[in-house]
């Protein structure tokens, strides 16, 4: 089940359907069995950077703060840093290290 849901969030991403992407968070949480979210979110995080997808990211990006809990936002928090490195666009990159990683360290 866990790659079916990637396989439905790599999808999405690829054309920036952000309402599908939160279906799937919330059909994560209704069902019986458990789904590994982290493992979920930072794989469709990092296929957004490598997309190079900014809405995405901005999208999940928030989603990281509505999702988790705050020790699991302290576990996932490098994951942040490793995303820059994921994207080729240099002016994404800059964005990227202008906007995200700031909100990161100081949070």
């Amino acid at each position: 089940m866990q790659r079916e849901f990637h396989k439905r969030g790599l999808s999405a991403i690829y054309v920036e359907d952000h309402i599908a992407l939160k279906t799937l968070y919330k059909e994560t949480r209704e069902l019986e069995y458990d789904i590994n979210i982290s493992d979920l979110f930072l794989k469709l995080f990092f296929s957004a950077c490598i997309q190079n997808r900014k809405n995405t990211i901005i999208f999940l990006f928030q989603c990281y703060f509505d999702l988790f809990t705050q020790v699991e936002q302290i576990a996932l928090r490098q994951s942040f840093f490793y995303g820059k490195y994921r994207i080729k666009n240099k002016q994404l990159t800059q964005w990227y290290s202008n906007t995200i990683l700031p909100i990161i360290r100081g949070y």
